[in-house]
């Protein structure tokens, strides 16, 4: 079976699957699409076994039976300790959900979880990874774990289908193995969130259009772009604020970096009085107040694999003008939920904030088919159903491989 698969469904019988991922409470968006992903598959009657990072109280207690807090990368063999825990728990399947930062020790870039995918790949235990970071271009680094992740792995994850098409380019090769699964998104979060003028009432923003910049603080998020256009913008819409939310992520070198510069822009703007900073990392309902409080959201970047936050700013109605980069631009072709901008334009991005900020009627049609596009396409149900199936694919790969040469262990527990 291909890559051309229709990932739409599955009727599976009920699986027991490991992820590996950070998970709550760890501030963290691939923590977050994790649990919400995991919770979408127990709804069928999964089971899903978590290894994840020593946060604290991250498993090991009532409210997380199945959870287990052990990935410490600072440990010389913490990717063998993951394996064992692996091997003892049986899984039908194990999912890994990776990103560079979540596994990278003494800057060797995260390379060492190659040698999991390898333990794995000799026993014999079916093995699916999501890719959380792959652009049109690849760096070298990321192109060599790109490459040999995918020759351990019986199934690599991207969310945007450019991914999917860019890497042949990057890796020098056609691979066989790569799966276009959407980053999914709640269906329900705009029934269970207060109303957004109740929102706005109750925060001090009753009769304002608030216009919200929400994630880390990375210099690729560029939010200092919507701050320099800011005081024309409040020169046409008197009544419009800006938040700029968030903060740099803890250890991130290049968000210390950028945070101070982001700060500074907003507190040498003519227009400061006009912009609000709130700084934290979000629980889920102070995040999604924040995002209900908004009429809009911007996302200015100019590098962006895919975006959670986006797709909940979706789940929310929200309409966004994103600029026009990689999966930013695809989601908002695909939805028909807002406006992309040539990346470095101000003028244009200046052009569609006036443009949303003065049509009420253009924000309520982006904001119906924000949902629509939820609910049809990229809801957890929709998502996790996909998963499923891929899962299934991978067993059956694992099935029928020739059986490896002798003096493998190929034992699964």
């Amino acid at each position: 079976m291909n890559s051309t698969t229709d990932l739409s469904a599955s009727d599976a019988a009920q699986l027991r699957v490991c992820m590996v991922t950070p998970f709550p409470p760890r501030a963290d968006g691939i923590a977050t699409y994790s649990s919400e992903l995991i919770n979408a598959m127990e709804s069928f009657g999964h089971t899903v076994y978590v290894i994840s990072h020593t946060d604290e109280n991250v498993g090991g207690h009532e409210a997380q039976p199945n959870v287990f807090g052990i990935i410490d990368i600072s440990k010389p063999d913490w990717e063998r300790v993951i394996f064992r825990q692996i091997m003892d728990l049986k899984p039908d399947v194990v999912h890994i959900q990776h990103e560079y930062g979540l596994y990278a020790n003494a800057g060797d870039y995260g390379i060492s979880i190659i040698d999991l995918l390898f333990l794995l790949f000799v026993s014999r235990v079916p093995t699916v990874i999501t890719y959380h970071s792959v652009y049109s271009t690849l760096s070298r680094e990321e192109a060599i774990f790109t490459s040999l992740s995918l020759d351990t792995v019986d199934a690599g994850i991207v969310h945007e289908e450019f991914q999917k098409i860019f890497l042949p380019a990057n890796l020098g090769r056609i691979p066989n193995n790569v799966f276009v699964i959407p980053h999914g998104a709640k269906t329900t979060i705009a029934e269970t969130v207060p109303d957004a003028r109740e929102v706005k009432r109750t925060s001090g923003y009753e009769g304002k259009k608030v216009v919200l910049c929400i994630g880390w603080w990375e210099p690729n998020k560029r939010f200092e772009d919507v701050v320099t256009i800011w005081p024309n913008v409040i020169e046409q819409v008197k009544n419009a604020v800006l938040i700029i939310a968030g903060d740099a992520r803890p250890g991130s070198p290049s968000g210390l970096y950028y945070k101070p510069k982001l700060l500074t822009a907003i507190q040498e703007s003519p227009a400061k009085d006009h912009i609000r900073v709130i700084t934290g990392a979000f629980t889920p309902r102070e995040y999604d107040s924040l995002l209900s409080l908004a009429d809009m959201v911007v996302l200015p970047y100019d590098r962006a694999s895919q975006s959670g936050n986006l797709a909940h700013a979706f789940a929310l109605g929200k309409p966004a003008v994103v600029t026009a980069v990689e999966g930013l631009k695809a989601e908002v072709e695909a939805s028909q939920a807002g406006a992309s901008v040539p990346l470095g334009s101000l003028e244009d991005l200046k052009a569609a904030l006036l443009l949303l900020l003065r049509n009420n009627e253009l924000r309520e049609l982006f904001s119906k088919r924000a949902l629509e596009y939820v609910q049809k396409k990229i809801g957890w149900s929709i998502v996790a159903k996909k998963h499923i199936l891929l899962y299934e694919i991978a067993m059956q790969k694992e099935r029928m491989k020739v059986t490896p040469a002798s003096g493998l262990d190929v034992s699964r527990g």
